[in-house]
């Protein structure tokens, strides 16, 4: 019987996601436990493993969406048929190219959903690049036999028209290739993407009499996670009034005070600010608002969202209830998430929910910056490097450790007064921060 593989809900925000990559063809045998697949939401990734052994039919393509529940795929035994699912996978049929205008190839017509074919017709199609669903079967029910691939690479290879993928015939329309020009590798000339992009490789290039060809640039996939940051992004500073404002602070004491407790405990100063802005917050609840509709929410919950630079983007784990928790609580919380970004195995809902979020690029000697607010909050906190610089302190010249806070507000719900008070609260904190371990 076959086993459903469906689209999983990863967290309670979650209503959809995206295939983002199949680890196996469709008709594969995989085995129990193994990784087959690879799906997407705007936050995280998540390894979806075969819940059995068996044949692997795929129903959703690479980069589609489904919603959580939607079935992608199945486990099936050896020629067992794949029951019809709305939304399957079909192969696109080949066209012919011909020399004059293009014409329907001599196949035979398309079939819809996915073909009953014997295990060996399987493993032939796929060695010989043929689409099981051009072929016809003679086997019981019409099951697509080994012999019924044979005949069919035959026809093939002995017709006198040369065949085209529509991948082919795309891209050699984007270059202005003519297909009746380029050779085809596959069976019977079939042309496919591959030799065109060769044939357009081999081609002389123009002569350029002034300087040289630019190289080729290297081509990053605008997808997944760095096409959602960039949505989100855009979404933000297109649907608010953002506005930024900078403040100096002297970081002095929270450095003694850091390396005083270091010992007992592994604490960043990424944690301090975590703590000192879960305090500011609830002296100054508007700052953790969202705007709904007409109406202003001021948030009861405490919820800060934390930016994780990631290699193909970002993240922003959500350490819920920071107003509740210690600096010891913190650090402890602020390490879990962290190592959940690197590793990929946060849930949906540990990078959801956020009512505010920091951003520390100090590790990257940034002094000040504009950060974007993580809409739908009001704010988002920039903080830069701590360095030290020569400064006036009780009316003496001498050396501090300094850092440059960058506010940004959403000045649809906050006045930049209030968040010139937000920002002096913040600064007493840090100048005076044995405050934060009360």
């Amino acid at each position: 019987m076959a086993i459903k593989i469906i689209m999983p809900k990863l967290g309670m925000a979650m209503t959809e996601g995206i295939v983002a990559k199949w680890n196996k063809n469709d008709g594969d045998m995989v085995e129990k436990d193994e990784e087959i697949a690879v799906v997407m939401t705007k936050k995280i990734t998540y390894n979806i493993k075969a819940p059995e052994s068996g044949v692997l039919r795929i129903i959703v393509r690479e980069k589609e969406t489904r919603p959580v529940n939607a079935v992608i795929a199945f486990i099936t035994e050896p020629g067992e048929a794949v029951p019809e699912v709305e939304g399957a996978v079909t192969e696109a049929p080949a066209e012919t190219v011909t020399a004059g205008a293009p014409t329907p190839a001599a196949s035979p017509p398309a079939k819809t959903g996915f073909v009953l074919a014997s295990p060996a017709a399987r493993r032939l199609s796929k060695e010989k690049d043929i689409d099981l669903t051009q072929v016809k079967g003679t086997g019981a029910d019409g099951m697509v036999t080994e012999g019924d691939v044979t005949r069919f690479v035959e026809e093939i290879a002995h017709g006198a028209e040369a065949l085209a993928t529509s991948a082919a015939r795309k891209l050699a329309g984007q270059l202005g290739l003519k297909l009746t020009e380029i050779p085809g590798t596959g069976i019977g000339g079939r042309i496919t993407e591959q030799d065109v992009l060769a044939f357009e490789a081999q081609a002389p290039a123009a002569v350029v009499p002034t300087e040289a060809a630019e190289p080729a640039p290297r081509i990053i996939p605008f997808i997944g996670m760095r096409q959602a940051i960039a949505d989100h992004m855009v979404e933000s500073l297109h649907n608010m009034a953002q506005l930024t404002m900078m403040m100096e602070v002297d970081m002095t004491e929270l450095v003694k005070l850091r390396e005083q407790i270091k010992t007992d405990f592994d604490v960043t100063y990424t944690d301090f600010i975590v703590r000192a802005v879960a305090v500011a917050l609830k002296r100054h609840p508007i700052m953790n608002a969202t705007l709904i509709g007409d109406e202003i929410h001021q948030l009861e919950s405490v919820h800060i969202g934390i930016a994780v630079a990631l290699q193909d983007g970002l993240i922003v784990p959500v350490v819920r209830d920071a107003d509740k928790r210690t600096v010891r609580e913190i650090a402890r919380e602020v390490r879990r998430l962290a190592q959940g970004a690197r590793d990929n195995t946060l849930s949906v809902d540990e990078v959801t929910g956020g009512t505010f979020t920091i951003t520390n690029l100090g590790n990257s000697d940034i002094d000040g910056f504009t950060p974007i607010i993580n809409s739908p909050e009001a704010a988002i906190l920039g903080v830069g490097r701590i360095a030290e610089r020569v400064v006036v302190h009780d009316d003496q010249i001498t050396r501090r450790k300094m850092t440059v806070l960058s506010l940004t507000i959403d000045h649809r719900l906050i006045d930049g007064a209030t968040g010139a008070e937000f920002m002096r609260s913040l600064k007493k904190l840090f100048e005076n921060p044995y405050r934060l371990l009360v």
